[in-house]
């Protein structure tokens, strides 16, 4: 999901434009993550992700049909968060998470021409967010597991606007959202 703000521009469009909705997508990624703990409760935690998902944006049109614009997207993520695990009395414990995530998206148009009525978006290549999060955490015999529920928020604006665009010129901002449901094993 991304939020979104209008342009002064779209408020003054004499054409059938009517609204613009971002929609909601699922998507998935892998990676791997490097730990140092600092106390016994807290630990840095630096990861690398391979992320694939896609963003659309609805574009309700009064004379024609809903047109929908795709954003694909395969990025590179490296979160660094700090995490706060409570004791893990029968081996199971709670945690909270913060922190900053830098993602270069390898498939952006940013440096693309686009002209006035192509039906294209372009995200900008890098994107900041800061991050939160909890989770619960097993101890088992070989292996601990965990089950992290992170959102992810962008601070920098990741719209590569056209001014005179049907599509991007209505907008002034994305900022991009990350919802995520993180399973990870580490010994």
């Amino acid at each position: 999901m991304m939020k979104m703000q209008l342009h002064p521009a779209f408020w003054m469009r004499t054409d059938s434009l009517k609204s613009i909705n971002p929609q909601s997508q699922i998507g998935g990624g892998f990676g791997g993550t490097v730990a140092m703990r600092m106390r016994k409760n807290w630990e840095w935690k630096l990861a690398t992700m391979l992320q694939l998902h896609n963003r659309n944006i609805e574009y309700n049109w009064v004379s024609k049909p809903v047109e929908t614009i795709t954003i694909e997207t395969i990025s590179l993520d490296i979160p660094l968060t700090l995490k706060y695990r409570s004791d893990m009395p029968n081996n199971t414990g709670f945690f909270v998470l913060g922190g900053v995530r830098w993602s270069h998206d390898f498939q952006s148009n940013e440096g693309l021409v686009i002209g006035d009525t192509k039906p294209i978006v372009a995200l900008k290549a890098d994107t900041y967010y800061y991050e939160f999060g909890a989770g619960v955490e097993f101890r088992l015999d070989y292996v601990d597991l965990s089950i992290e529920l992170k959102m992810s928020n962008g601070f920098s604006n990741g719209l590569v606007r056209v001014p005179n665009s049907y599509y991007s010129g209505s907008m002034s901002a994305l900022f991009p959202r990350l919802f995520s449901i993180t399973l990870m094993a580490q010994n």
